[in-house]
């Protein structure tokens, strides 16, 4: 879940390493089990499912105003 939360944060495996203390192949193995167990191929898609799945909370979707109001 750790790994997860940190791929959500943008982080690369090197620096999910570097944060988690493990090395990063470490951190690679653990991205490609999350993805494995999430049934995807990518950051993007398996952030999604987690998100869909309750397993990260949903992003917030910034306000956005025309400009000039």
């Amino acid at each position: 879940m750790a790994v997860l939360a940190l791929l959500g944060e943008g982080l690369t495996a090197h620096a999910i390493g570097s944060r988690l203390r493990i090395a990063e192949r470490t951190a690679i193995k653990h991205k490609e089990n999350l993805y494995r167990k999430l049934g995807v191929h990518d950051r993007v898609t398996a952030l999604n499912k987690a998100r869909a799945l309750g397993l990260l909370p949903a992003e917030q979707a910034e306000a956005v105003r025309p400009a000039g109001r």
